[in-house]
């Protein structure tokens, strides 16, 4: 039903992805300084994912389209498919990375880890709870919805963990900021490994 398109082998890529419930383009430079120019129609998602850009120097440019009329779900889930698709063929056979990073983030009351490993082997291990059901209009549930998108298509072990925290928006922002710090530090290129693929296996590709 949906439809990829990707660029060169730069770490750069661009996504298209059309459903009849959304229409998404993507475009990712990991090697960027944190540019955003991201609408989703989801002021709150925007906010965030303005965040993950911003923490991780991930430049990304986000156009979504979705049945908002219905709800944010389709919006936020495929938004977090097409980004991770567009962070994997970025990141071509993950040679030279780091690889590894984990990462506790404060935010006044608020104390969020997040470990990962950019592995070809998507996992999403998830703790953290929220004490209401929304974020002015926004579900806190499709934070969960997202990461696991994101994980899933990136190819990334992602482990998030919020020790404690009160403020739903507190929690929620810890999370996109740790991970995105965790995520720059983990695809940063390793000098001492230059060209090689981080593994004894000799590849990251599941």
């Amino acid at each position: 039903m949906g439809k990829d398109m990707v660029s060169d082998s730069t770490r750069k890529a661009s996504i298209e992805r059309s459903t009849n419930e959304t229409g998404i383009s993507v475009s990712v430079n990991l090697d960027g300084t944190g540019q955003f120019d991201i609408k989703t129609g989801v002021g709150f998602f925007d906010h965030m994912l303005d965040q993950l850009s911003r923490h991780s120097l991930i430049d990304m440019h986000i156009r979504t389209k979705g049945d908002t009329h219905i709800d944010d779900h389709h919006t936020v889930e495929d938004t977090g498919i097409a980004l991770g698709k567009a962070v994997a063929e970025a990141l071509g056979e993950r040679r030279g990375i780091v690889r590894y990073a984990s990462l506790d983030l404060a935010m006044d009351e608020t104390l969020t880890r997040a470990a990962l490993d950019v592995s070809g082997r998507p996992f999403l291990v998830w703790d953290v709870p929220f004490n209401a059901p929304k974020i002015g209009t926004f579900d806190t549930e499709l934070v969960q919805e997202f990461f696991q998108a994101f994980a899933m298509n990136a190819g990334i072990t992602l482990h998030v963990k919020t020790h404690y925290g009160s403020n739903n928006h507190h929690i929620a922002e810890t999370v996109f900021k740790a991970v995105a710090r965790a995520l720059r530090v983990a695809i940063e290129s390793d000098p001492r490994q230059k060209n090689a693929i981080p593994s004894t296996k000799g590849t990251l590709k599941g």
